[in-house]
């Protein structure tokens, strides 16, 4: 049994002298290592291959049984998918998804009220082959049940990525203190006070911190030029950028940047999966949570996390005194568990590189249901609210509009021989 995996490339190649190829197929072009985590991930779990060219389908469909898409911060309304849609639907074999995470730069999943329609058909495919959709977090799930996917077809639980280990009893040990912390970067952490990137190693992520990153990128280059002028509009973005041409670094190969974060014993920063990528490790990781989709994963594992609003002139040091894992060592199994769960469900046994060991229900406690209540009827309620607000201006509108009828009227009522020529009419 032979399984494939498409979506996400398990390496960065990201071309700075070509990002408009890029902007039109970024689920294709890796530029981001977290991203690469993920399809690495599902083809460590499937002894996978990963395929790019869609145009050998008959081949395909005769070498495969099993198609994994590797998606991450898909579950938007703007990120079109066509090609992978297209691609499924024309392989016609079992595909499965459960990599699916909240689009990035969300305050909350109200702010996501459906999906693009490419999406929305390769889902519902999803469900038609294999019946169950696999989600971060209830804010995800949220944004799906919105869309009109039926509760029954999606399963919470978390990013496949935590699972990488498979190892039930990973927990996390904290040590007193630190010696060698790392920040695993984002530009809008400019906007944080400036100890926490002071006198500590900075590792990049993705192509934005590339062009920033590496000097030898010419600053003329078109996205480092646009990258560089975002930073005049964060308040300590002239520190950050002095920062990071001390001690910053980025890599171009996964295996390197997985090995660094691996060479530090503690992790702080705004990035979800260089967080994971400690936490799979055995590294302590807190996450500073700068939208939703980091904050669902965080909630969800009870991993250590803390706001941007939250920080104010806290150092690194206080962070990690304020970290505590005993939470997220309790749950962890829980969660792996319905991860064991779900691969039978979708009865994937025959095509996983690992035996299932699978538990006879799924596991939530009380705060999962809650939370699923909560924010469902949280989103529903600002959609009425946002629909009232549409319906309110569009009256304003007509009755503006009846204002200005009105006086064009009353100005022909004003032109001799205006009643002979109603008359007429």
């Amino acid at each position: 049994m032979k399984t494939m995996v498409i979506g996400l490339g398990p390496e960065y190649n990201y071309d700075i002298s070509n990002h408009a190829l890029w902007s039109s197929e970024n689920t294709r072009y890796a530029s981001n290592h977290g991203a690469s985590l993920i399809s690495r991930t599902l083809i460590d779990f499937f002894n996978a291959d990963y395929i790019d060219d869609f145009s050998k389908i008959e081949d395909y469909r005769n070498t495969y049984d099993l198609c994994v898409v590797a998606f991450a911060t898909h579950v938007t309304n703007w990120r079109d998918v066509s090609l992978y849609t297209d691609f499924v639907k024309d392989l016609k074999i079992k595909t499965v998804a459960f990599s699916l995470g909240i689009q990035d730069y969300s305050a909350g999943s109200s702010m996501v009220n459906d999906i693009h329609h490419s999406l929305k058909d390769l889902l519902n495919y999803v469900v038609e082959s294999s019946g169950y959709l696999g989600v971060r977090g209830p804010h995800t799930a949220s944004v799906l049940l919105k869309s009109g996917f039926d509760p029954e077809n999606i399963v919470n639980f978390g990013c496949p990525t935590l699972f990488a280990p498979l190892n039930r009893d990973l927990k996390i040990e904290k040590k007193k203190t630190f010696k060698n912390p790392l920040v695993v970067y984002h530009r809008t952490m400019a906007d944080l006070n400036e100890s926490l990137l002071n006198d500590v190693k900075i590792l990049g992520q993705d192509f934005l911190d590339e062009v920033v990153f590496v000097e030898a990128v010419d600053n003329e280059q078109v996205v480092k030029k646009a990258e560089l002028g975002n930073y005049k509009l964060h308040k300590n973005g002239e520190n950050a950028l002095t920062q990071i041409k001390s001690r910053g670094m980025f890599v171009h190969t996964f295996d390197e940047w997985y090995a660094e974060v691996a060479k530090h014993d503690f992790v702080l920063g705004a990035r979800l999966h260089g967080c994971v990528a400690a936490l799979i490790q055995g590294i302590p990781a807190v996450m500073i949570a700068r939208d939703v989709r980091v904050e669902e994963i965080a909630e969800f594992y009870k991993i250590p996390y803390i706001k941007y609003e939250d920080i104010g002139n806290l150092s690194i040091q206080d962070i990690f005194d304020q970290a505590d894992y005993s939470e997220f060592n309790n749950l962890y199994k829980h969660r792996f568990d319905n991860f064991m769960k779900l691969m039978a469900d979708l009865n994937l046994s025959d095509n996983l590189s690992f035996e299932i060991k699978e538990p006879s229900a799924y596991w939530y406690n009380k705060e999962d249901l809650n939370a699923n209540t909560k924010i469902l009827f949280r989103d529903l309620a600002q959609l009425s609210e946002r629909l009232n607000h549409l319906e309110k201006k569009q009256h304003r509108e007509l009755i503006k509009i009846s204002k200005k009828i009105d006086k064009i009227t009353n100005t022909f009522r004003k032109i001799p021989g205006y009643n002979f020529f109603k008359k007429t009419l």
